[in-house]
């Protein structure tokens, strides 16, 4: 799998592929020519964000359209356990980050909650607009990562809408510092559930309301140390030790 890694890396949405000829979109293609410069017979990586990877070869180069020649394919299955982190919305640079963090380390899914203290919010005129910058940014993060899959994201307008997508039987994970909480190594000492969620509050945290919500749902109260995290610090820090522990 390695090694299929080392061409450079493009996307294609295509959600199935076979041996052969694909054409990628005028971004992907101008990316690939004119920022990684890449030329016909140069070797490159596909990945469609929906567990399918595939290396061939640049076959023509007219303009803004880039053909590639498929010649192997792998379908992947998702890395367990599946992660759903479940955030506040943050500020534009903070939540770029975490949308990166979040598919190099291969969550399966996002929920952007609207919180109490909550900074950023992302009203319906501008909606459309964000979930195309923010899928961008997240194709990126594949490409980089080689990550086989592109993460669903789904907005929530509070915390008990968010409450409702996720499933009864997934393991839920309340990062906070208020109360006891417990180590987040002696919550998962035993074997890792299948499916985990975490939650992560905006820079004034869950509102006292919210996290009791969050709790009588079955969240286990964890800590992430002694220092005070940014949002995003403690998103990546609780992804990285369960992605390295798994």
């Amino acid at each position: 799998m390695q090694t299929w890694l080392t061409f450079p890396r493009c996307f294609s949405d295509q959600p199935e592929w076979v041996l052969g000829d694909i054409q990628l979109s005028k971004e992907e293609g101008r990316h690939l020519t004119r920022v990684r410069r890449v030329g016909v017979g140069s070797s490159v990586t596909v990945l469609n964000g929906m567990g399918a990877i595939a290396t061939g070869v640049i076959k023509e180069i007219d303009r803004d359209r880039v053909t590639v020649g498929l010649e192997k394919i792998k379908i992947l299955t998702p890395v367990q356990p599946e992660i759903l982190l479940v955030i506040a919305g943050l500020k534009q640079s903070a939540w770029d980050d975490v949308l990166r963090h979040a598919v190099e380390l291969g969550v399966n899914q996002l929920l952007r909650v609207q919180t109490e203290h909550s900074v950023a919010e992302v009203h319906a005129d501008k909606e459309r607009k964000k979930r195309q910058r923010w899928r961008e940014i997240m194709i990126e993060a594949v490409k980089q990562s080689g990550n086989a899959w592109l993460p669903e994201l789904t907005l929530c307008s509070s915390v008990q809408e968010a409450l409702e997508q996720i499933p009864e039987t997934t393991i839920q994970l309340l990062a906070g510092m208020e109360g006891e909480p417990t180590p987040v190594d002696k919550v998962l000492s035993q074997d890792f559930p299948s499916s985990i969620a975490i939650w992560i509050g905006p820079e004034g945290d869950f509102s006292s309301d919210e996290r009791e919500i969050i709790k009588q749902k079955g969240a286990k109260l964890i800590s992430l140390g002694h220092r005070v995290l940014r949002a995003e610090t403690a998103a990546l820090s609780l992804l990285s030790y369960l992605r390295l522990r798994a």
